[in-house]
């Protein structure tokens, strides 16, 4: 349940490998958030997202996505979010295995924050997660 003096924020991890969702669930817990109430849920693949509906919950959301999946992956997340136009309320960093700049600037040009190759330091996982984190809290304040 969230705490009614935070902000909340919904992070969603969306990706078809349990032990994965898991890991960087247990990861992001561990960074100190502040000013947020945060609210994880894990998906295995973008349509029980959308399905869910958690993207309409009022509030900021941070979604880490898995770009390679076989049930709607995450380029097609990506096209689904754009369509909703939620853009000033929900960050993507996109984990993925596909490297090389087409992949990158396609998934930035589609909405993404940021994006980082698999596999990644937990280190620069954290270090993202919480700069993106401090972008929300400022454009929050604008």
């Amino acid at each position: 349940m969230l705490d009614s003096t935070n902000h909340p924020l919904y992070i969603s991890i969306i990706d078809d490998d349990y032990v994965l969702r898991e890991l960087l669930r247990k990861v992001i817990q561990i960074i100190e958030i502040e000013d947020y109430e945060v609210d994880f849920e894990e998906f295995s693949n973008g349509i029980e997202f959308f399905k869910s509906k958690r993207v309409n919950l009022p509030g900021k959301h941070l979604i880490l996505l898995d770009g390679v999946m076989p049930v709607m992956d995450g380029l097609e997340v990506l096209q689904q979010l754009k369509k909703m136009d939620t853009s000033e309320r929900i960050h993507v960093l996109m984990l993925s295995a596909r490297k090389g700049e087409e992949h990158t600037s396609r998934a930035l040009r589609l909405g993404a924050t940021g994006y980082i190759t698999k596999p990644f330091s937990i280190k620069d996982l954290q270090r993202t997660v919480l700069e993106i984190i401090k972008r929300m809290k400022i454009n929050a304040s604008e």
